[in-house]
């Protein structure tokens, strides 16, 4: 489909985990966008899978506890509403590599047959455009750019990225 190959028409993606298992998937933000515009937004906590907890060290840097994700759905009760809100686009995240492996093993781990779409990491993005930043982790690109960010809130870093790869194929 056209949304394949035209850049100005993607979703941004941004998962947080759990644990160190990469079906822990307990927050995800998803950004559409069409036309180079965002028009829509998708948040939500997920409930890890039993076994899965989150670990001290990870509520930590993303903040969330347990007790925020009891009364969530699993990844398996939010595929079909991520399923409709990406559609047909390709997917943009910063360390593509890792939201892709999440997102992979969360499919795997609920049994859900689905062919993960195409991403692209605004990691390289960034450093392709502005090889001479510092570093190109998101906080750094993203003051960069002037772009508010909340770092390691899945909707706030999913903005983030949708912002940085508008930016970098100006």
């Amino acid at each position: 489909m056209n949304n394949k190959t035209n850049k100005q028409d993607f979703c941004a993606i941004d998962f947080e985990t759990a644990c160190y298992q990469k079906a822990s998937a307990c927050a995800a933000g998803i950004v559409r966008v069409r036309n180079g515009s965002i028009v829509e937004t998708y948040y939500t906590l997920i409930k890890p899978p039993e076994g899965m907890e989150i670990i001290d060290s990870f509520t930590d840097i993303h903040g969330i506890t347990m007790a925020d994700v009891e009364r969530s759905p699993d990844f398996g009760m939010v595929w079909p509403a991520f399923r409709d809100f990406i559609g047909d686009d390709f997917l943009v995240a910063h360390n593509a590599s890792f939201d892709r492996s999440v997102l992979e093993y969360c499919l795997d781990f609920y049994g859900i047959s689905f062919p993960v779409p195409r991403f692209e990491c605004t990691v390289q993005c960034s450093r392709r455009k502005w090889p001479d930043l510092e570093n190109h982790k998101l906080d750094t690109v993203s003051n960069f750019l002037g772009i508010d960010l909340t770092h390691h809130e899945a909707l706030s870093d999913a903005l983030a990225c949708a912002k940085i790869y508008l930016e970098a194929h100006i």
